[in-house]
């Protein structure tokens, strides 16, 4: 799980690039660090399983469009937009896990 206090600057600034956020302020990355925390939490959820969401694959996919969608406060279109994504990654998930 990420800790905001000890969150590697690596992962913000991947968030950030994703996002398009060029500008540095502590405001924006507190909101952003809090963002980042409420998606692991939500798409652990979602997903059935907890995930590495910043190495390359199906998981990071879904966590940077999470991101994306909460920082344009449209959460609410992004079950629909990636069920298919999110399944897959259940499926995944669950065959990995031998189930």
């Amino acid at each position: 799980m990420l800790n905001k206090d000890t969150m590697p600057e690596e992962y913000l600034n991947m968030v950030k690039r994703h996002l398009s956020v060029t500008w540095n302020d502590p405001d924006t990355d507190d909101k952003i660090a809090d963002m980042m925390l409420d998606a692991e939490a939500a798409l652990n959820h979602l997903l059935g399983a907890s995930a590495d969401y910043f190495k390359p694959g199906i998981d990071r996919e879904l966590y940077l469009a999470y991101l994306l969608y909460a920082w344009n406060n449209c959460l609410n279109e992004f079950d629909s937009a990636y069920r298919t994504e999110i399944i897959r990654a259940r499926h995944l998930h669950a065959f990995q896990n031998g189930g």
